[in-house]
């Protein structure tokens, strides 16, 4: 059993399936290839589309790597798999609708935002299993959590429960069960409806914020570069007329 990956899109908005229910949707190496796959077929598309990644059923989320496989060169795809949701030019979110573990959290981590459910719970065990976490997801979490509730999750090795991943700035959001998936479709659908200049460039500037602590010189000509492009965009005057008219704009990229 090695699971798949199943996608669907409507309008703006790419919902990817982690689909291995009887492994709590633990990610196998054809998952990860066909979510690299996923990834590669929209960055070629000309829709923007921003990206909703959940687990199939209510228990998981995902239990992260699935650790019943015959292991491949140390990090190859999952590190091909976690940088194509990286460097997705559109926001990505992760609906966490079951529990998350392992590797599941890094692939959380990865995306731009997190909206969990109220009784999930969040764990990253390597210490339990005598293995060292891969140091991208390190950075990752130490960049949204701190370093100091990085090495508890690390160090202690035990699951925390949704509200505590909510405190210490894990999940954007937490909700009831029942209200998850309007609660995250009606984000994603917000999202996707904004200029998209505006979401690659401000995603781009953030994300190089958070990798080198400051905006180096050049990365701060290029947001600047970004910034006056904007100004003299169709879709800076489609968004100031629609707002004058009290109207929904209608970007179209450029």
């Amino acid at each position: 059993m090695t699971g798949q990956v199943r996608t669907r899109t409507d309008g703006g908005v790419c919902t990817i399936t982690l689909d291995n229910e009887g492994k709590r949707n633990a990610i196998s190496y054809p998952m990860m290839d066909e979510v690299v796959d996923v990834f590669e077929s929209l960055d070629s598309a000309d829709e923007d589309r921003v990206v909703v990644i959940h687990g199939a059923g209510e228990k998981a989320f995902s239990a992260g790597f699935d650790l019943s496989q015959e292991r491949r060169p140390e990090g190859d795809a999952w590190d091909r798999m976690t940088a194509a949701v990286a460097g997705h030019d559109y926001p990505t979110i992760a609906m966490l609708d079951g529990a998350v573990y392992g590797g599941a959290v890094h692939l959380a981590a990865t995306c731009d935002l997190r909206v969990g459910r109220t009784g999930i719970r969040i764990g990253v065990p390597p210490a339990k299993l005598g293995i060292v976490y891969p140091p991208d997801a390190i950075e990752r979490l130490v960049s949204i959590v701190g370093p100091a509730k990085t090495k508890e999750l690390l160090l202690v090795g035990d699951p925390i429960d949704a509200e505590e991943a909510r405190e210490i700035g894990f999940l954007n959001h937490l909700v009831a069960p029942g209200e998850l998936e309007a609660f995250v479709y009606g984000m994603a659908e917000t999202i996707a409806g904004n200029a998209p200049l505006s979401l690659v460039h401000m995603k781009a500037i953030v994300d190089e914020i958070v990798q080198a602590g400051s905006l180096s010189e050049a990365a701060r000509e290029r947001a600047e570069a970004a910034r006056r492009e904007s100004f003299r965009s169709r879709d800076y005057e489609e968004g100031t007329t629609a707002f004058a008219e009290g109207r929904e704009p209608e970007f179209e990229g450029h």
